[in-house]
């Protein structure tokens, strides 16, 4: 499925909740939340290594939809773990959703899958300044943490903002040669518009 193509789908991520949520939610006392603090510190860690890597939430999608399933059940997992208070539960789960990771990484490689190289066009502006461009998103997405001070789009980014303006220009040609006319809708169309005029 190509890039612009993709359905978003809702991520099961495990949620850092801020000391105050936890304590109000789950009415648990200092060490329960110490324990808790200290697990999820360990998990962002090994989690961040990933996602460096291979891109936010970009594992789950290279791998198939059974071990996709048990992956975001595990995220479910601990996420109850987590919003319930349950400090031994989470501490339990942390290293399980850690080899989860492992697991995804590994079968997306078996997948014919690499992790994002970072690597972009650049040209630098007029006025100043630098602008990348890159293949995907993911990869727009880790130039974009590493090169903060560059501008940075994908080439499906520069696709849909040519077509905006393709379109755009079409409406006014449209609208300068049927004067009031008004647009009640855009659709693309896919093939060439040369019908005879009736009149």
């Amino acid at each position: 499925m190509s890039e612009s193509k993709k359905k978003p789908r809702l991520r099961r991520r495990v949620e850092k909740p801020e000391r105050g949520q936890v304590r109000n939610m789950a009415g648990m006392n200092d060490r329960a939340y110490t324990k808790i603090r200290d697990a999820l510190i360990e998990h962002d860690r090994v989690v961040s290594d990933y996602e460096a890597r291979w891109g936010i939430d970009r594992l789950p999608d290279l791998v198939s939809p059974e071990l996709r399933e048990r992956f975001e059940t595990q995220c479910d997992l601990l996420n109850k773990a987590i919003w319930q208070g349950d400090a031994g539960e989470v501490v339990r789960l942390v290293p399980i959703s850690c080899r989860a990771y492992a697991a995804l990484e590994k079968a997306a490689r078996e997948n014919g899958h690499a992790e994002l190289t970072g690597e972009a066009w650049e040209a630098p502006f007029p006025h100043g300044g630098v602008l990348c461009i890159t293949r995907t998103i993911d990869e727009a997405a880790k130039v974009a943490r590493e090169r903060p001070e560059a501008v940075v789009w994908s080439v499906c980014e520069v696709a849909n903002v040519i077509a905006s303006y393709e379109t755009a220009k079409a409406v006014t040609r449209a609208k300068m040669a049927f004067p009031g006319a008004v647009v009640e809708s855009v659709a693309p169309t896919h093939k060439e518009l040369d019908d005879e005029i009736p009149f």
